[in-house]
């Protein structure tokens, strides 16, 4: 999500060398002259901005959120719970627990029952392609998460801390499916074993 030094740090850093990129990015737009010299600040200055704005907001989001740990243990435990004498360990891990997954969750519940718009949710992950699939991916392990647009801004809205175990089955299944280790027949056997539909 960002570099290995702590966000105060990284923000400290980040912040002088924005104000820098900027200042030249005016001047050249205060200028009217060559194209090239301003395409070269404009790019510098919105990746070393963007850089900045990531750092400020990590500020103020734990480092690592013992919520998002706990809501894995409870659906790790209630999985095994429902699935252990019929499926393998292997296949009753709990997926989407990376640090991406865990940024995200930190500011959907520091933003809890509120809208938060998918433009924030980029910005902490640094990523403008993948970051809304890694947040409808915290929907599949259970969690409230809502997507809706509102005045023509597309928002991720966290509503409870609340786990639908439902979801439980369909994250069994996509564990069968991603697994080299098996055949497709020995797959669809487990899954058959447990009561989990192949398809869903």
């Amino acid at each position: 999500m960002t570099s290995e030094r702590p966000p105060e740090e990284e923000w400290q850093r980040l912040k002088l060398d924005a104000e820098h990129a900027l200042k030249i990015l005016l001047s050249e737009i205060s200028d009217h002259t060559d194209p090239q010299p301003l395409f070269e600040a404009y790019t510098y200055a919105k990746d070393i901005a963007a850089r900045a704005i990531q750092s400020r907001m990590l500020k103020h989001l734990p480092i690592e959120n013992q919520q998002f740990r706990l809501l894995h243990a409870k659906i790790r435990q209630e999985m095994r719970s429902r699935y252990q004498e019929t499926v393998p360990e292997n296949l009753l891990s709990t997926p989407y627990s990376g640090k991406t997954h865990e940024g995200l969750f930190s500011l959907l519940q520091e933003n809890l029952a509120q809208p938060v718009p998918a433009a924030m949710l980029r910005i902490v992950t640094g990523d403008n392609v993948h970051t809304e699939r890694r947040a409808r991916e915290l929907r599949e392990l259970g969690l409230d998460l809502h997507w809706y647009e509102t005045e023509e801004i597309s928002v991720y809205e966290l509503r409870s801390l609340e786990l639908d175990f439902d979801m439980i089955p369909a994250i069994v299944r996509n564990n069968a499916r991603r697994t080299k280790a098996l055949t497709k027949d020995e797959k669809q056997q487990i899954l058959r074993n447990a009561g989990i539909p192949e398809n869903g």
